[in-house]
């Protein structure tokens, strides 16, 4: 048994059990998993990111549930998030360059939008309400890793697709993969 106190995300994750002062690590990893849209990856403390890799190891990945809008489905209110393998702190910084992230910058522009920095929490939302301005097929690396990242902190984009009706939502993105380039080679005869 584990004091919950110990491990401030958990303890409010828990919020809805006042009472629970121990739990068991299988019940801990289960509550991380199933409330990962409430724990705030920036704000986790060092031993609290080894003791949720130390569950990871023990009881596999966590596998992050997440409410979506109403719009998107009301026989779906929750989508899992990508599986978490192993947890380490967020390396991008919490204010970002807009034109360090070429997509962003050209939806940005294509909206008059002259702010050249924005809060990690701001591009999340643009990208969200302007998926249908995103290329994926020519967008760099750094920017889909940027991407995934953002989705890991905040949760899936549930992307507006429709830049006549804001509310008309695609299906939950949990992964922006980089560009893959392949090709069969064909005998020559």
């Amino acid at each position: 048994m584990l004091r919950v106190d110990d491990y401030s995300s958990l303890r409010f994750i828990m919020w809805s059990f006042p009472g629970v002062k121990e739990i068991s690590r299988e019940d801990a990893h289960m509550h991380y998993a199933s409330t990962w849209e409430y724990v705030f990856i920036r704000s986790l403390e060092d031993h609290e990111i080894q003791f949720i890799n130390s569950l990871i190891e023990e009881f596999g990945p966590i596998i992050p549930q997440y409410r979506t809008f109403q719009s998107y489905s009301n026989e779906q209110p929750y989508t899992s998030g990508r599986s978490i393998t192993q947890l380490s702190p967020l390396t991008t910084p919490i204010v970002i360059t807009v034109e360090d992230y070429p997509q962003l910058k050209k939806s940005a522009l294509r909206h008059d939008l002259i702010d050249t920095e924005m809060t990690r929490n701001d591009a999340f939302l643009w990208y969200t309400e302007h998926w249908y301005d995103i290329e994926l097929d020519t967008m760099v690396d750094r920017e889909s890793r940027f991407i995934n990242e953002l989705i890991f902190e905040f949760g899936p984009i549930l992307p507006s697709i429709d830049p006549e009706d804001e509310d008309v939502v695609g299906k939950p993105i949990i992964s922006v993969r980089p560009l893959v380039i392949s090709w069969i080679e064909r005998p020559v005869k």
